[in-house]
């Protein structure tokens, strides 16, 4: 009878601990989302200030990626020939515009992130959008090269999407 009982108590033991990892896991990614995801109501014209608040910093720079007529990436200048910047960059950047539902998201993703694996993430409504895997990033050379525009995207709906890196 006593083996039983210690049996339940390491099986009670191992579910609890099984338990408060989940949560743990669950409080660190609402954390996470609230740090690093902002999501308001937008008009228009504050989302256009906000888009040239970002491309101000970039005025001289042509954006690293551009989309042809198909909304296929095209990588306007080799990365390896930039110049290494003395500021590395630590997160990939993302500002959208959605003029339907007026509202302006705010993404920060950091680069330690962005190596686990590619994350589908529509930058279009259509089905010939395209996904972050299909820009093919390289962190590496992006932290070498710092701060840069990486995507200036519009279409003819009104979206908007940017994307630099800090």
């Amino acid at each position: 009878m006593a083996k039983r009982r210690t049996w339940l108590w390491i099986i009670g033991g191992v579910a609890a601990t099984g338990l408060l990892a989940i949560v743990a896991v669950a409080g660190a990614g609402i954390y996470f989302v609230s740090r690093h995801v902002h999501s308001e109501p937008s008009t228009g014209v504050t989302a256009l200030v906000a888009f040239e608040r970002v491309t101000a910093d970039f005025a001289n720079r042509r954006a690293l990626y551009e989309l042809d007529p198909q909304e296929r990436p095209q990588l306007t200048t080799s990365l390896s020939t930039l110049p290494t910047s003395p500021t590395s960059a630590t997160s990939l950047m993302v500002q959208a515009w959605d003029p339907e539902r007026e509202r302006i998201i705010r993404l920060s993703l950091p680069f330690w992130l962005l190596r686990f694996g590619p994350d589908h993430m529509r930058v279009s409504k259509q089905e010939a959008g395209f996904d972050f895997h299909h820009l093919h990033l390289d962190i590496g050379e992006l932290e070498r090269i710092g701060p840069a525009l990486v995507l200036d995207y519009r279409n003819q709906d009104g979206v908007r999407v940017l994307l630099w890196t800090e």
